[in-house]
């Protein structure tokens, strides 16, 4: 068994695995592979290069995720492991240990703790069952107390440039009492998203372009979902992603969608379907 992540991990786990002496997975996913787990995976596209390797072998694939599942997954996998009611994906996957009679190590319950804080947005997105499956964790050797530290990765100048970018080329759209902002960004467009729901948006939509491809990020506050019914993945990032020839998906709050289309074509189809959602919401 081997474990891969062919798009690479983020600082935070990068800093994680260092202080939890675990090496890094690899990048580079093998040609003769015969089954394939996805880990919190909505679309084979996330995979990158990889995507192509799953295509192209006659390979097994188990999805176990939290997300709500993409059309074009549920095509391509044998099994699908999925509770949309998970705060996280290591819920999931704790259940499944548990369900295994599988007795987890200070080291992995640490890891799935670590999950769990980043997945809820420091647990501020966490359900009832996410404190329980906590609790958990700690009584088998997790240290809730070196969750800052062992994450800890200050945010770079780079990404600080980005956020500080998407703020000013932002455009606003009112739609009754909700504001949306769109912006564009070579890179860090997911963090420039949730900076701009800090500043007071209730929907942010930052795009880029890499690869020939257009990436649109999504987020939304709670509150707004809560009110609207309005589930990014669901209602925008899928349907979006399916008209334009590319793929979406997420969560409600937090979403994405790639397609080749250009990106002010694609931003521009983002907001119209907005618009359609929330007009006729508004009294």
């Amino acid at each position: 068994m081997s474990i891969c992540c062919p798009e690479g991990v983020g600082a935070s786990t990068s800093q994680l695995l260092e202080n939890l002496g675990i090496d890094p997975p690899s990048s580079k996913l093998s040609s003769d592979v015969d089954l394939a787990v996805l880990v919190d995976t909505n679309t084979l596209d996330q995979l990158g290069k990889a995507a192509d390797v799953l295509r192209d072998a006659d390979v097994e694939i188990v999805v176990v995720d939290h997300h709500h599942p993409h059309p074009d997954t549920k095509k391509v996998a044998s099994l699908l492991i999925v509770d949309e009611t998970a705060a996280a994906a290591a819920e999931v996957v704790f259940d499944l240990l548990l369900s295994a009679n599988e007795r987890l190590e200070a080291n992995e319950s640490t890891a799935l703790l670590a999950a769990l804080y980043v997945e809820t947005k420091h647990f501020i997105l966490a359900r009832e069952s996410t404190f329980h499956i906590a609790a958990k964790l700690v009584s088998s050797g997790a240290n809730p107390r070196r969750l800052s530290e062992i994450l800890g990765a200050p945010m770079n100048r780079s990404e600080r440039i980005a956020r500080l970018k998407a703020a000013s080329r932002n455009r606003l759209l009112p739609v009754g009492n909700w504001i949306i902002v769109t912006s564009q960004l070579g890179s860090y467009q997911s963090s420039a998203a949730r900076a701009l729901l800090g500043l007071g948006a209730h929907v942010a939509l930052v795009g880029g372009e890499a690869r020939e491809r257009v990436r649109v990020n999504m987020r939304s506050t709670e509150d707004f979902y809560n009110k609207t019914g309005v589930h990014l993945a669901r209602d925008l990032a899928i349907p979006i992603g399916k008209e334009s020839g590319g793929t979406g998906g997420g969560h409600p709050t937090a979403a994405g969608l790639t397609t080749k289309r250009e990106l002010e074509h694609t931003i521009t189809a983002c907001t119209d379907k907005l618009k359609k959602l929330l007009v006729p919401l508004q009294t």
